[in-house]
């Protein structure tokens, strides 16, 4: 569940609104605008995210629609899941047109959340930096970049908690060593130890239910 679990993952066939169930959690996280039914977790302060898919065109054509509606079309901007009088700001990416690098939030505490967009292909580098409250990755990753999502995750104060990973993916390669680590029950030899490429992340993940 959300409230207790750093990570979280949904899988599923295409079409079957995985991203758009996983981008709604991101949208309210980053506003604080939480239903009164909410059950997971709550910041109480502005936050900073990530989200990304495989290349960046997709992020653009479908998670940056998601929170901001059309792109390409300043009508339809504050049309997503964001609602458009609290997208307080948005800087443009380089090398594709109509694609945001970032947009800024206003949420309910009054600060800004941040709100960045990345892509696989830029590679494993292009994820290491700052830490950030929560990640969103929507299709599977690469386990180096899954590694690196973690540790920015990973909290250096004492008491403090980690922020949370969702990643929302259809299994279009069949059952992968990342799937394994949420559903060990799917491993061919349940009782084998873990892949050397994952000694590099000791948490447990946990699936979201």
């Amino acid at each position: 569940m959300e409230k207790t679990d750093d990570e979280i993952a949904l899988f599923g066939g295409n079409r079957t609104g995985k991203t758009h169930c996983g981008c709604f959690a991101d949208a309210i996280h980053l506003t604080g605008l939480y239903p009164d039914w909410w059950p997971g977790r709550r910041f109480e302060r502005p936050i900073s995210m990530w989200v990304a898919t495989d290349t960046a065109k997709n992020t653009r054509d479908i998670l940056q629609e998601k929170f901001c509606g059309q792109p390409g079309m300043e009508q339809k901007y504050g049309t997503g899941m964001i609602p458009g009088d609290l997208l307080v700001r948005r800087t443009v990416k380089h090398g594709l047109a109509d694609a945001f690098e970032s947009v800024f939030v206003r949420h309910v505490s009054g600060g800004l959340s941040t709100l960045q967009f990345k892509s696989y292909d830029q590679g494993r580098e292009a994820f290491q930096g700052t830490r950030q409250d929560r990640i969103h990755l929507d299709e599977e990753p690469k386990l180096e970049i899954y590694a690196e999502c973690n540790m920015r995750l990973m909290s250096t104060v004492p008491g403090e908690k980690n922020g949370t990973l969702i990643l929302t993916e259809t299994p279009l390669l069949g059952v992968s060593d990342l799937m394994i680590t949420f559903m060990p029950d799917l491993s061919p030899e349940p009782d084998a130890a873990p892949t050397e490429s994952w000694d590099l992340e000791e948490e447990e993940a946990v699936v979201d239910e």
